[in-house]
């Protein structure tokens, strides 16, 4: 499927994920959906990038060098509170799950988790309006 459409946008997806293998394989995941994909492999330099790019999903990572996921979820539910994040974690439980969705998260998934269950999770966020604050209220 061609990225390029005449006269459409893709909605963009930012993955932070540290991990290069699962980085890629996101991005591949979701780019045969049609999605535009910005990836990063820290939360270096996202202040910028949320204010230059336009971003309409993320799929972020717990574990980083530098920034924890968690701080920067809280950071991206603050300045685009309209904008779904999936939180993905090796080191997780459910206190990491209820903090992860009390911060904001839309959804949350330990890994190992199928990367197609992440895509519908992006899908499915993009076709609710946008509403904020609802991440807290999903079970």
């Amino acid at each position: 499927m061609s990225m390029e459409s005449v006269g459409t946008t893709s909605p963009s997806v930012l993955i932070v994920e540290d991990d290069v293998q699962m980085r890629a394989l996101l991005k591949d995941f979701l780019q045969r959906q049609g999605y535009r994909t910005i990836e990063r492999e820290s939360g270096v330099g996202l202040t910028t990038l949320v204010e230059s790019e336009p971003i309409d999903a993320v799929v972020l990572d717990k574990e980083m060098p530098g920034i924890n996921g968690l701080d920067l979820l809280s950071f991206l539910h603050r300045r685009l509170p309209d904008v779904p994040v999936v939180f993905v974690t090796a080191f997780g439980g459910r206190d990491v799950a209820a903090e992860a969705l009390r911060r904001g998260a839309y959804r949350y998934f330990e890994k190992p988790f199928r990367v197609a269950a992440v895509v519908d999770a992006i899908g499915e966020a993009m076709r609710e309006p946008p509403r904020v604050g609802h991440a807290a209220t999903r079970p």
